[in-house]
C-alpha cells in the first residue's frame, strides 16, 4: 500500500484504511503503514468510527501504552453503535493490562464465540488467542490449551503465521509453568519458525521468546544467566509488547535467581523494581508478586511474614496461573492446605520433596530419591532450590546413594543439585563480615524463627550436640551470652526483613 501524503484529504485516508482491513489493518498490512494513516485521518476519527478506534487501540498496545490505549476505549461520547469488535478491543485490553476477570465477564466472552463470523479466520483467531490468556488467568489450563490451539487454527487458515508464533509462545509458557520443558522448547522453536516464515518484527518480538526461554534456563539452575539478562528484558517489555502473565514469569525468576545467588538484599531490590514497572505497564493488584514475596519470607526462615502474606492474598483471586503456582505449593510445604496439587511433572517433583519434608530416616531419603528421578527426565532444578530446607543434612547421603549412582547423568545431576542448593544459602554481609559461615548461618536463623535445639537439629539433619557447638561458636563470634542477646544482635544486624 502507498501510505497517503501529507496534502492528502481526511476521507482518502479513512477509505485506505477500511479498504486494507479497519478493524483488522494491523495484521494485514502492518503496524508502520497504520502509523502513517492514523497521522492523516482526523483527530476524533476514532470517536465516530469504531474501527478507527480499534486500530488506534492495537496500534498503542504494540508501542507499549495499553494503559493510554484504556483511555480511549473507555472515552465518554463515542458517537457510533458499538459491535462484536467492541468487545473484542476489551477483551485485547483485558489480556495486555492483566485487568481482573471475572466468571460474569468470561461468560460474556464465550457467548461472544457464537456471534463472530466463521468468514473472518482472523477475528476469530484473535478472539481464542485473548480467551486463552483468560483462561491462564483463572488457572483454567485446559480450557486454555484448547482455545490456543483453536487460534493456531484460525491463523493457519487465513495464513498468518505472525500472529500464529504468539500461540506457541503462551503454549511454552505453561509448558515452563507445569515442568514440561522439553516441550516448552520444542514450542518456542515453533514460535521462531513462524516469525522467521512470516519476515516480520514489529518490537520486541525476540526479547518475548528470549524471556519464555530464559525461563527455561531457571528451571534447570542456570541462575547467572538469568542474572545477566533480566533488566534489559524488563526494559523491553516495559517500551514494547507485553502482558501481565510474562511479566509475572520474568519478575519469578529474576527475584529468585537473585536471591540463591546473592541473598534476599538483592531479591528485594529486584522484586521492587519489578512491582514499580508493573504499575506503570500494567493495572490491577500484580498477586503473584506477593506469592513470590511469601515465597522469600518462606526461605529466610520467616514463616510468620510468609502465612500472613497468604492469608492476605486469600481475600482475592489470584488472576495468574504462575501467583496460583508459587501460592499453593507453598500452603502446602507450611501446612496451610491440603488441596492436591495438580497432576504435572512439576507438581510430582514438589508432591515427593514434601513427603520428604515430613518423613524421617530411610523414607526420607526414598522420597528424596523420588524427586530426583523425577526430575531427571526433564533436568528440573528450580523445585529443588524451592524447596531447599528438605535437603538439610542429606547431602553426603544423597552423593553416596547406589540407586541414583546406578545411572551416571543421574548421579552427575543430584551433585549438581546439592552444589546449588548448598550455595544458596547466602551469607548475609554483616555476617559474613563477623565471621558466619553457611552452616552456622543456617543454624541461627533457625534459632531466630523461634525453633528448639532439637527442632534446629532435625532441620539440619544433625544431632543436638552438634547444634550446641554450633551456638557456642555463634555466641562466640558475636561476644554475647544468651539466646535472647543473639537473637538480639541478629536483628541488630538487620539480617531480616522486617514483618
Amino acid at each position: 500500500m502507498t501510505p497517503p501524503t501529507a496534502d492528502q484529504p481526511d476521507a482518502t485516508a479513512l477509505a485506505a484504511f477500511h479498504a486494507g482491513g479497519g478493524f483488522l489493518f494491523p495484521f494485514r498490512r502492518g503496524y508502520d503503514d497504520l502509523g502513517t494513516l492514523l497521522e492523516h485521518l482526523p483527530k476524533d476519527a476514532w470517536r465516530r468510527d469504531e474501527a478507527v478506534l480499534g486500530g488506534l487501540v492495537l496500534y498503542l498496545v504494540k508501542q507499549g501504552q495499553a494503559q493510554r490505549a484504556k483511555s480511549y476505549l473507555t472515552a465518554a461520547k463515542l458517537d457510533f453503535e458499538k459491535t462484536d469488535q467492541f468487545q473484542i478491543m476489551e477483551l485485547l485490553l483485558a489480556l495486555h493490562l492483566g485487568e481482573p476477570v471475572s466468571e460474569q465477564k468470561l461468560r460474556q466472552w464465550r457467548r461472544l464465540e457464537r456471534s463472530l463470523p466463521i468468514s473472518e479466520p482472523l477475528l476469530l483467531g484473535l478472539y481464542f488467542n485473548a480467551m486463552m490468556a483468560m483462561f491462564v488467568r483463572l488457572g483454567r489450563i485446559s480450557d486454555a490449551r484448547i482455545a490456543g490451539q483453536q487460534a493456531i487454527s484460525c491463523y493457519r487458515e487465513d495464513g498468518h503465521v505472525y500472529l500464529e508464533h504468539f500461540i506457541y509462545i503462551h503454549l511454552a509458557d505453561l509448558d515452563v509453568i507445569e515442568g514440561r520443558l522439553h516441550r516448552a522448547q520444542h514450542n518456542l522453536t515453533a514460535a521462531e519458525r513462524c516469525l522467521t516464515q512470516s519476515g516480520t518484527h514489529y518490537g520486541n518480538e525476540d526479547a518475548v521468546i528470549s524471556v519464555i526461554r530464559l525461563a527455561i534456563d531457571y528451571e534447570r539452575g542456570d541462575l547467572a544467566r538469568v542474572r545477566i539478562r533480566a533488566t534489559d528484558l524488563r526494559n523491553s517489555l516495559l517500551i514494547g509488547d507485553s502482558w501481565s502473565e510474562l511479566f509475572f514469569q520474568l519478575a519469578r525468576i529474576a527475584v529468585l535467581s537473585a536471591y540463591f545467588l546473592e541473598g534476599r538484599e538483592a531479591a528485594a531490590e529486584e522484586l521492587a523494581s519489578f512491582q514499580a514497572d508493573y504499575t506503570r505497564r500494567h493495572v490491577g493488584e500484580p498477586r503473584a508478586m506477593e506469592a513470590l514475596q511469601a515465597l522469600v519470607w518462606h526461605l529466610e526462615w520467616h514463616p510468620g511474614a510468609a502465612e500472613r502474606t497468604l492469608e492476605h492474598l486469600r481475600e482475592w483471586p489470584m488472576q495468574s496461573a504462575i501467583g496460583t503456582m508459587l501460592a499453593t505449593e507453598l500452603e502446602r510445604t507450611m501446612g496451610l492446605s491440603t488441596a492436591p496439587l495438580p497432576k504435572t511433572p512439576r507438581a510430582a517433583i514438589v508432591g515427593a520433596l514434601q513427603d520428604a519434608r515430613t518423613a524421617r530416616g530411610p523414607k526420607r531419603r526414598a522420597a528424596l530419591e523420588r524427586a530426583l528421578r523425577l526430575a531427571f527426565d526433564e533436568g528440573q532444578i528450580a523445585p529443588f532450590l524451592e524447596h531447599r530446607d528438605v535437603l538439610m543434612g542429606l547431602n553426603a547421603t544423597l552423593s553416596r546413594s547406589d540407586r541414583l549412582h546406578i545411572q551416571g547423568r543421574l548421579s552427575r545431576m543430584t551433585n549438581r543439585v546439592l552444589r546449588l542448593v548448598s550455595d544458596s544459602y547466602v551469607v548475609p554481609a554483616p555476617l559474613r563480615d563477623a565471621g558466619f559461615n553457611r552452616r552456622q548461618y543456617r543454624v541461627a536463623v533457625a534459632l531466630l524463627s523461634g525453633a528448639t535445639n532439637k527442632q534446629i537439629a532435625r532441620q539440619l539433619g544433625t544431632s543436638e550436640a552438634t547444634v550446641k557447638y554450633h551456638l557456642t561458636s555463634l555466641y562466640r563470634l558475636t561476644g554475647v551470652r544468651r539466646r535472647s542477646e543473639f537473637i538480639d544482635f541478629m536483628y541488630e544486624k538487620d539480617t531480616f526483613l522486617n514483618s
